[in-house]
């Protein structure tokens, strides 16, 4: 087996991406407990503020870093070679099942996401105002509990699907890839260690993490486009911690009104 330079500096990234991950993950759970015996509306949104700052530097910041220290900044906007193969297989069996081969399947898929989001808030915020948001996870604590608050995570929404997507459906995979010389396994690693950070939203939150990085792998392969992975995911985290509490707060306001 030959080893290469570039499978050396690779082996270099992944290992001080380890450490930086274990301390994130480390550190977050422990946050997250203090998070949740805080009443103070500013204490809360300090931490919000610090948790966008710290994921921000932590994957989105370190992505364009690496990717610029290995020269693979044009990943940004372009495939890798390293994912084509699977792409390419993804990409064949979205064409046989949709038939569909322009950009106008992807406006619809996108199109329909919004949709979803819109419709599934608006039945659980307004259709079910009196009845308990049913969330994957240990993340009831993390909902907004006033607009202020409301600011902050669809802020905290936004930055996750940027620097979250940039990190787990680019840089790692691109790394494990690099590696393993396999695409597959690459993006499937990729996706147990981004369920695996949400682990302070328990065992649950981390299986329903992962089934949602599978599916966001899919959009970017499937699609050829980083930034449809980016929109989806922000679309969904907004759907949870912006939108639906929104529309609860409405709802209850409603109420109050009518009973008045």
């Amino acid at each position: 087996m030959i080893v290469t330079s570039e499978t050396l500096i690779t082996c270099g990234f992944l290992a001080v991406l380890t450490v930086l991950l274990w301390r994130f993950v480390r550190n977050d759970r422990a946050e997250y407990e203090a998070f949740k015996t805080l009443d103070d509306s500013s204490e809360r949104r300090r931490f919000y503020r610090k948790w966008i700052l710290s994921s921000f530097l932590t994957f989105g910041v370190a992505t364009l870093v690496i990717l610029a220290l290995l020269g693979r900044l044009p990943a940004l906007i372009a495939m890798p070679a390293e994912f084509a193969p699977l792409a390419e297989r993804l990409q064949a069996l979205r064409d046989e099942t949709s038939g569909a081969r322009s950009s106008g399947f992807w406006i619809g898929f996108v199109g329909s996401i919004c949709v979803i989001a819109v419709l599934s808030a608006f039945m659980t915020g307004i259709g079910r105002r009196k009845a308990k948001q049913v969330v994957l996870g240990d993340v009831q604590p993390l909902l907004p509990r006033n607009a202020a608050e409301r600011s902050w995570t669809a802020l905290l929404s936004v930055n996750a699907g940027l620097s979250e997507e940039l990190f787990f459906r680019l840089l790692l995979p691109l790394l494990l890839a690099t590696v393993t010389g396999d695409a597959l396994v690459a993006f499937t690693l990729s996706a147990v260690i981004f369920g695996l950070i949400h682990l302070y939203q328990s065992w649950s939150g981390v299986l329903a993490t992962i089934v949602v990085g599978l599916v966001l792998t899919a959009v970017y392969l499937a699609s050829g486009d980083l930034w449809k992975a980016i929109l989806v995911h922000a679309l969904i985290d907004l759907r949870g911690l912006f939108l639906t509490p929104l529309l609860r707060e409405l709802a209850a306001s409603r109420g109050k009104r009518r009973a008045a």
